[in-house]
């Protein structure tokens, strides 16, 4: 195992890297938990592929699939204080489901799971995209009984994207396309939408990712009709730039918020290649970016997700080095 590696505010510690044991980590992103413990999807060398989870020594196996139901695991995984994990997993008689893994222990928690993957709370409630029949799409939450509709395509909303999260009390938070036109990210706990969001005022287009902390506040990407593009919260129905195309950065793609209103955000300096900031500076405040020198090789490739950060400002990130190794690293702020 490589050494950590310091990148400014920032030390990377590496979780796991592609070798002997595992030979793929792509394309999913990596997830971590308030005690620094991050799980990974993983292909085996072996054969088959499984769910894993580090913290920067030994690493445990969470769930694998060398037998049973599951033919394999393929979404990115989210895990919980207690070190419960939820992925989605396909079947070998055909589809795929979403699935929570406790003390070892599988538990399907619905069918039919949708695109990317679940987001999961403490209390071990799953958020996950699926579709309900007949053509319908929808949003929903479970923790292995009755699941629970927050939202499901109709008269109003046409498509969803990117992922649910998941706050502690069981609301979530998505983006959707709505069927008059336009876009819009909205709040649901099964009851009434909250939108938060929506084009066709200030926004001519929203990031498909937004994310939302305990407190409520809820952080997206997004394009402003009168040009450029920025990172925004929306608070109590007020709307605030965090920073925008104005300062040094030329185009935004995603954003990740913490319960301390911590902020990471992914973007793309003027002049320079996409990379992860935790500031507006994009020398200074650079955790990483394409082509940038990493474990004596350049970065190809990374990914993070809204799983991907945590409560003390921990933050896991895949990369794929020119090497073709790809490291689990985590970013400790120092």
């Amino acid at each position: 195992m490589k050494q950590p590696f310091h990148t400014g505010s920032y030390t990377l510690t590496p979780i796991a890297n592609t070798g002997d044991r595992f030979t793929d980590f792509a394309p999913y992103a990596v997830a971590l938990n308030n005690r620094g413990v991050v799980a990974f999807q993983a292909t085996l060398r072996g054969g088959g592929s499984g769910v894993y989870a580090g913290s920067g020594g030994q690493i445990s196996t969470v769930a694998d699939s060398p037998t049973g139901p599951l033919s394999d695991f393929c979404s990115h995984p989210d895990i919980n204080q207690d070190g419960s994990a939820c992925a989605y997993a396909r079947v070998r008689s055909g589809g795929r489901v979403v699935v929570r893994v406790h003390d070892g222990r599988i538990e399907t928690v619905a069918e039919n799971a949708g695109p990317l993957g679940p987001t999961m709370n403490d209390d071990g409630t799953v958020a996950y995209r699926a579709d309900s029949g007949s053509g319908v799409s929808g949003i929903f939450t479970g923790s292995g009984g009755p699941v629970t509709a927050i939202a499901e395509t109709g008269d109003v909303l046409g498509a969803f994207h990117g992922l649910p999260v998941i706050d502690s009390l069981g609301a979530v938070v998505f983006c959707a396309d709505l069927k008059a036109g336009g876009m819009g990210i909205y709040v649901g706990n099964g009851g009434p939408l909250l939108a938060i969001a929506e084009t066709g005022g200030g926004f001519s287009s929203l990031g498909h990712f937004p994310i939302m902390n305990d407190a409520g506040t809820v952080a997206f990407c997004a394009t402003v009709r009168d040009g450029g593009s920025g990172v925004f919260t929306a608070v109590n129905g007020k709307i605030e730039t965090v920073i925008d195309t104005s300062s040094s950065f030329e185009s935004f793609r995603g954003v990740l918020l913490n319960g301390a209103e911590r902020m990471i955000f992914y973007a793309t300096p003027r002049g320079g290649g996409l990379g992860v900031f935790f500031g507006s500076d994009p020398r200074q405040d650079c955790l990483l970016h394409l082509g940038g020198s990493l474990f004596g090789s350049t970065i190809v490739d990374f990914a993070l997700n809204p799983v991907s950060i945590n409560d003390v400002g921990q933050v896991a990130i895949r990369v794929t080095l020119a090497n073709e190794i790809q490291f689990v690293l985590r970013a400790d702020s120092v």
